[in-house]
């Protein structure tokens, strides 16, 4: 009975029927002076639990009441022994984390694949960067997640490591063997920060994945908003164990964290908590149904792939990586055809579109998916032997200064060819899945300006440069 209760949606409810007259933020007046139109579209009622840290409704920052209560039963709903609600998504819970493992100097070994929101806990905090080498699904133009072997060479060499850094799953919904990395950073006594962002359904279903928790994660972030039917923004950070200090923890989450936070995203977290309690292993059993039923339905096109992964990966099944290289057409374009069919994809490369499946999906949908890669065939009917050739996702560059140090430098901006040889001062990260190609700190290489120019001209969306259409390129002095 317990998990089925929402505490804090429940004080809220409680509140906004109680008839107050409120002289305090937000000016809206629960819905009173809310612009019109946004009244006459929304309705009153969701502005009635816009509300503040008023009397009853707690504290996210010293949470005590309704708040901390909401938060204890998602941590064990995770089996973890603490869990912190995010108002400003998983990137701030994984820089908080960051933060207070490892200091101005200090070591952290991770994936060079790392999302954005990492880079800047770098440039934050001073932590140098020990990245770990990468490897591709070549047809697939696809890096995978770093194995455990790849964490135990780096702490060969990196014995003064202060923490290690996975990503479970990656953006395509490739899981690496997590309980391996687990035992490596343990077997040292080090902590595992896990960036489970795209992983808040694992371990909740046979069908899935085990979640980051289970399999070991001292620290685990998952984007809540993703997958399990929270608002945009509102995710969670759990943490086990006593490699990690949860004050500490909370301490940078207020350094990072708005001090207005919005209780209609924690309302949507406890929500989501209480859902996926009552009901997460049918939710997911139903998604995986469904993925099962698209992929034999998209079998009838041999032209176009699904991923699948080698031996010592495991892969989301409720996520539809759909291949076009052998059309001869970028996933880019596949994914405008599939549009223009009302089928609107997650994200896309130079030869895939990621879809993602949620609970609210059903057989129809499947069925409209289809069609729309069936239109996309229709449109770009494939040539005997023609192939798409993606360019080549560049290696890490070398490294000359490090994030926080080429952040602070001085800097100007020259035109993108005249970079190479040259230091960034910025991060060159296109979006999604908003992973860096250029880090501030590494050289810039005629690879990664004959990339950039790629995703220039695919008119993909680039976070972290100052200029957005990379004509030109922010560099050290």
């Amino acid at each position: 009975m317990r998990r089925t209760r929402c505490p804090l949606v429940e004080a809220l409810r409680r509140y906004a029927g109680k008839g107050l007259v409120p002289f305090h933020t937000p000016g809206h007046l629960q819905g009173r002076a809310a612009p019109p139109v946004l009244r006459r579209w929304w309705g009153r009622a969701v502005f009635t639990a816009d509300l503040t840290e008023v009397p009853g409704l707690d504290d996210l920052h010293a949470p005590s009441g309704v708040i901390r209560r909401a938060e204890e039963l998602a941590a064990e709903l995770a089996g973890a022994a603490h869990t912190f609600f995010l108002v400003n998504g998983s990137t701030a819970g994984i820089q908080a984390v960051l933060l207070s493992a490892a200091g101005q100097g200090e070591k952290v070994i991770l994936p060079r694949t790392v999302h954005r929101a990492v880079v800047a806990a770098l440039v934050l905090g001073g932590a140098e960067p020990v990245f770990l080498p990468v490897h591709r699904l070549e047809d697939f133009a696809i890096p995978l997640p770093s194995p455990a072997a790849a964490y135990r060479d780096a702490l060969v060499q990196h014995r003064e490591a202060r923490a290690l850094f996975a990503v479970y799953p990656d953006y395509y919904g490739i899981a690496v063997d997590l309980e391996a990395v687990a035992a490596v950073a343990h077997s040292r006594n080090l902590p595992l920060i896990v960036d489970a962002a795209h992983g808040v359904l694992f371990g909740r279903h046979p069908g899935m994945p085990p979640g980051a928790v289970g399999c070991g994660a001292d620290a685990a972030v998952e984007s809540v908003h993703k997958r399990a039917g929270a608002l945009t923004q509102a995710a969670w950070l759990h943490l086990q164990g006593d490699r990690l200090s949860p004050v500490r923890v909370q301490g940078a989450l207020q350094l990072l964290t708005t001090s207005s936070p919005s209780y209609l995203l924690l309302a949507s977290l406890d929500a989501a908590r209480q859902q996926l309690a009552a009901s997460g292993a049918l939710l997911c059993r139903r998604m995986i149904e469904l993925a099962a039923y698209a992929r034999a339905e998209l079998a009838r096109f041999p032209e176009v792939r699904l991923l699948s992964v080698p031996e010592g990966y495991r892969l989301d099944p409720t996520r539809l990586v759909l291949n076009f290289k052998g059309v001869g057409v970028s996933g880019f374009a596949a994914a405008k055809v599939m549009r223009r069919y009302g089928v609107v994809a997650e994200m896309a490369d130079f030869v895939n579109v990621v879809l993602l499946l949620h609970p609210g999906h059903r057989v129809r949908d499947m069925k409209a998916l289809v069609r729309a890669v069936g239109a996309v065939l229709a449109q770009h009917p494939t040539s005997p032997g023609e192939r798409m050739t993606p360019p080549p996702f560049p290696g890490a560059p070398p490294r000359r200064l490090s994030p926080r140090e080429a952040w602070l430098a001085p800097a100007r901006s020259v035109p993108l060819p005249q970079a190479v040889g040259c230091v960034s001062a910025e991060m060159v990260a296109p979006a999604p899945p908003g992973v860096p190609v250029l880090l501030p700190g590494e050289e810039v290489t005629g690879e990664v300006v004959a990339y950039l120019r790629a995703v220039s001209a695919a008119g993909v969306s680039v976070h972290g440069a100052q200029d957005p259409k990379l004509k030109t390129l922010c560099v050290v002095r």
